[in-house]
């Protein structure tokens, strides 16, 4: 089975907090990982073959450009004792023709192991397979409470955002 090598160096996860007083964003630059699927001659993933996706992102890796809130969301995520954050595609649906899919994967964060689905755009072109996809998650639903200090309140759903680009291997 064709297995393509997640490009970590051109892979970003985006995370929206919503915060009551300014829209705050998180990025993270160390998406790893590999999705092996059979691909058709239009580049399109063949989901009636055996397929799997297997991603890793450290919770270190995700950086906010602010010191204190990435110390607290590193104390709130536990990090030391659960460092990685992962995704394991379970099973894709095609949507339409236009490469839109809808995936069902389990996410494991701060120890706590969710199903989520969520549609995504795929394409392949050649060598290169690129994934684009959005989905809303709260993040009590893991475990972890949104700080809380005086007059400032994150709301427990982000806004999570993932460009991903993978490189078949020879």
């Amino acid at each position: 089975m064709p297995r393509f090598r997640v490009n970590t160096a051109q892979s970003t996860v985006q995370v929206g907090l919503r915060v009551n007083l300014h829209p705050s964003h998180i990025n993270a630059n160390a998406l790893s990982g590999f999705i092996e699927c059979g691909v058709d001659e239009q580049g399109k993933p063949r989901l009636d073959q055996p397929y799997r996706a297997e991603l890793a992102l450290p919770v270190d890796a995700i950086k906010s450009g602010n010191g204190i809130q990435d110390r607290e969301m590193r104390r709130r995520f536990n990090v030391s004792r659960y460092p990685t954050i992962t995704a394991t595609v379970t099973h894709g649906d095609a949507l339409d023709g236009e490469g839109r899919y809808r995936a069902t994967a389990q996410l494991t964060m701060h120890g706590q192991t969710r199903e989520i689905i969520g549609d995504v755009q795929l394409r392949v072109d050649g060598t290169t397979m690129t994934i684009d996809g959005q989905q809303v998650i709260n993040v009590k639903d893991f475990g972890i409470d949104p700080p809380r200090l005086i007059i400032l309140k994150v709301e427990p759903e982000v806004d999570l955002q993932v460009h991903i680009v993978a490189e078949l291997e020879s």
